[in-house]
């Protein structure tokens, strides 16, 4: 057998099994559904928990900033959104057997090129938005690099981890379908905004 067939015979396995999760999850038993979609909340729970905690370690940096706060939706769902399209063209292209899932890397380091440059597009604009909306009138110019490279960074981020979390998930053998969105969340999330407030204070004076 060569490679080649190998990496079919390999991606044949991984949809069949994709395939079947999906059939149970849409089909099968409310109660199976129920549990399972279930068990992948509770870590989005769970990290929901541990994002406030880092809202709460920097609760200084937001009574000197308060303009910081209102950017932090946006910083979040820049990257939910980035990661929901992500594992959307994911799995759709895996259904058409569009993406080799035995051969997965090069579709990864695509993934990557086109997530560095989305990064550097809105990253560009939302600090721009940023600096005209609310640094300059403030006198906080360095609020806007902090929501620029923070955007950047959880765009990239979401979006590498949309594309590679579920083809890992499917090769462990756990259904990616409703685990890799909460898992996803809950990363991008934590890290985005620990990444946010370090930002803001590094580049803004917090004794403002």
């Amino acid at each position: 057998m060569t490679q080649n067939q190998e990496v079919a015979q390999d991606t044949e396995k991984l949809l069949a099994r994709d395939k079947k999760w999906s059939e149970r999850l849409v089909t099968g038993q409310a109660r199976y559904a129920i549990q399972l979609r279930i068990i992948f909340l509770v870590v989005t729970l769970m990290g929901g928990m541990a994002v406030g905690g880092v809202i709460e370690a920097y609760e200084g940096t937001l009574e000197a900033v308060a303009a910081a706060a209102i950017f932090i939706p946006v910083v979040m769902d820049m990257g939910g959104n980035v990661g929901t399209q992500s594992t959307t063209v994911f799995a759709r292209g895996l259904a058409w057997q569009h993406i080799n899932a035995g051969d997965f890397f090069p579709y990864l380091a695509r993934e990557l090129r086109i997530s560095l440059a989305m990064g550097a597009i809105l990253g560009l604009a939302g600090g721009v938005i940023t600096y005209v909306w609310q640094a300059a009138p403030n006198d906080i110019p360095g609020l806007a690099p902090a929501v620029g490279i923070s955007l950047f960074i959880v765009i990239v981020l979401a979006s590498m981890l949309g594309a590679f979390l579920p083809w890992v998930m499917l090769k462990l053998g756990i259904d990616h379908g409703p685990g890799a969105d909460p898992f996803i969340t809950t990363i991008k999330d934590f890290v985005g905004l620990m990444i946010y407030f370090w930002l803001v204070a590094q580049l803004v004076d917090v004794s403002l």
